[in-house]
């Protein structure tokens, strides 16, 4: 693309170039038009001359010197060329033919003596310029001269003509010096015309070229670059108003960058591209802020984990595991459990996660195996980066966010690293509050004594057990378990004493049935275990497995050391009835009949011990 110094010396100079041909030209017409008038008037004024000096020979009776005339007037006008006297046809008849240059030689001088009138022409050559003028004499019957004396003629007949040729080189020569001379200074006016454009317009056509270059550097978003221009016209104004302009928009996005830093607590990553890096900023701020908004309405932790699965996917992250700290258990729970990043150690000992130990973010760039723990490190060195970011809860690490990426992608998770950490800094208030609820929403199903689930915890979960046993076909033992005379301990060693024993039934029951077993206080010393998915009949092989457990332990509190039993009563669902909550009545049945027996021992529920029909 041409600058604008280029275009305006191109168009100046062919607009001089213009000129100068157009000067040219006219001056070239005017001198040969000049020329011409010139030697027209010439020899208008010869033939006049001629004529009256014709007369006068032929007045004094000298005609006959007329040759010797025309040769001195032909000597003394150097430029004149050739002239001739032409007679007519009424003085070829009066005086006969004469010399024989007076005679017609061209069609143009038959002309001029037929129709009377002059005839001029132009001869131009390469080597030679002619005017040629013939010019026709008429009979005059007055003044001083008085044709019709010496000719037979009438007024205004034609007597002949007057051939007169001048040569006009030498003028033409002279002419082309005068254009060559004034295309010289014409020419040096011209160079002197560019130069003094150039002069003027060089500090415009440099300002508008730095301005040019900063409008583009502005338009890939780098707003640094200033112009100036040592004039005091409107250039310098427009060249005020970029650079205030520029100091405006550099103002403000420093703003911007100092208030997002503020707002995300770390300067987010620079390209040099100020426009879009501002864009992107606002952009990721305007979507943690409704992240914020929606995580605050989600139901449960898994619907905020849905949320930090679209953020990873939204951010383009393709590798990443999400892990919750079980403080109970003392190990990490990934929630996912597609792809583990981590070696299983850590989902059994907590205690082996670096972020969960130090409780500060871990990051592989540096050392490739600052956590030996990460799956791909072997011998000090590791395939893939990663980073692992926590999540506090409650004042401890909580969750644990984990990047894994290539070295090729270092800068750009570097970039999008900022922006992550403020996202789970919105998050994280919220899997608090959400952890708070689930927490205390467990202990509201949780016997706070015993550590085993309540009444309300079972009302909640019936009708899935009753829906998922249908749907899978599968038998649910139902024990009601009692502690044999427990209302005599409170009564003799107190209420703290029956308190441990409870504690320790408790105990004994949660470690002698599997773990996905259900275990419930369904009332003061009764507790209900709910068996999924047995074998019909092999209820009361758990019942007694229990019995034979809690006789076989020593309970100690207080100073005391007792032995208790208890006494169960067993049923099944569906196999008793299809009625999940007739299935606990009849367990309750064969409890009481347990005691009615003895105690210490297991009673399967029968229908011969049901009186009613239905529950």
């Amino acid at each position: 693309m041409k600058s604008i110094k280029t275009r305006l010396l191109i168009r100046v100079s062919l607009l001089l170039v213009i000129l100068f041909i157009i000067n040219q030209i006219l001056e070239y017409k005017s001198f040969r038009e000049i020329n011409i008038y010139h030697a027209k008037n010439q020899s208008s004024i010869v033939a006049e001359m001629v004529r009256d000096s014709l007369t006068t020979l032929m007045d004094i009776g000298q005609i006959d010197k007329r040759e010797i005339f025309l040769k001195n007037i032909r000597m003394n006008k150097r430029n004149i060329e050739e002239i001739r006297v032409i007679r007519g046809e009424k003085v070829i008849k009066q005086f006969g033919k004469g010399n024989p240059y007076e005679q017609i030689r061209s069609p143009e001088e038959k002309m001029v003596l037929e129709t009377g009138e002059p005839f001029e022409k132009l001869e131009e050559s390469i080597d030679r310029v002619s005017y040629i003028l013939i010019i026709p004499y008429k009979a005059v019957p007055k003044g001083k001269i008085d044709c019709l004396k010496c000719h037979n003629v009438d007024a205004g007949d034609v007597l002949g003509a007057i051939y007169i040729k001048t040569d006009l080189t030498e003028i033409r020569a002279s002419s082309l010096q005068n254009l060559i001379g004034t295309s010289i200074v014409s020419l040096v006016i011209f160079i002197a015309t560019i130069f003094v454009i150039i002069k003027f317009f060089q500090p415009y056509t440099e300002f508008f070229s730095r301005l040019k270059k900063g409008l583009a550097r502005a338009k890939e978003g780098d707003f640094t670059k200033r112009v100036f221009i040592n004039t005091n016209d409107e250039a310098k104004e427009v060249a005020d108003t970029y650079n205030e302009t520029m100091d405006k928009l550099c103002n403000t996005l420093t703003s911007i960058e100092k208030k997002v830093s503020y707002l995300i607590g770390e300067t987010p990553g620079k390209s040099t591209n100020a426009l879009k890096d501002t864009y992107r900023i606002v952009d990721e701020l305007v979507k943690i802020y409704n992240l914020k908004k929606i995580v605050e309405k989600d139901a449960s932790k898994e619907d905020i984990y849905m949320r930090l699965r679209k953020l990873m996917r939204d951010m383009n992250i393709k590798k990443y595991s999400i892990y919750e700290v079980d403080y109970e258990k003392n190990r990490l729970i990934d929630i996912d459990e597609s792809v583990k990043w981590c070696k299983d150690v850590v989902f059994t000992n907590a205690d082996k996660c670096r972020v969960k130990r130090t409780g500060s973010e871990v990051i592989s760039e540096e050392y490739a195996c600052v956590c030996p723990n990460f799956i791909n490190c072997e011998d000090g060195e590791a395939e893939e980066l990663f980073s692992c970011i926590p999540i506090y809860v409650g004042g401890r690490v909580g969750i644990i966010l984990q990047l894994v990426y290539s070295r090729e992608e270092k800068e750009e998770i570097k970039h999008k690293m900022p922006f992550i950490e403020a996202y789970l800094r919105e998050v994280a208030p919220v899997i608090e509050a959400k952890s708070y609820m689930e927490k205390l929403r467990k202990q509201s199903l949780v016997d706070q004594l015993t550590g085993v689930y309540n009444r309300r915890f079972l009302e909640e979960l019936g009708p899935k057990i009753t829906a998922y046993a249908l749907r899978k076909n599968i038998v649910v033992g139902v024990l009601m378990v009692d502690v044999d005379y427990f209302k005599q301990v409170n009564d003799q060693y107190g209420h703290t004493v029956g308190d441990a024993v409870l504690k320790k039934v408790a105990s004994i029951i949660k470690n002698n049935v599997r773990q996905s077993d259900i275990v419930v206080r369904y009332g003061g010393e009764e507790f209900l275990v709910i068996a999924i998915d047995v074998q019909k009949g092999d209820s009361e092989k758990i019942a007694e497995k229990i019995r034979e457990k809690v006789e076989q332990s020593s309970i100690s509190a207080e100073g005391v050391t007792l032995k208790k039993t208890v006494s169960i009563g067993v049923s099944e669902f569906p196999v008793d009835s299809d009625k999940f909550w007739q299935c606990i009545k009849y367990a309750d049945i064969a409890l009481y009949k347990a005691k009615e027996e003895g105690r210490n021992r297991v009673v399967r529920f029968q229908h011969e011990m049901w009186e009613n029909e239905e529950y």
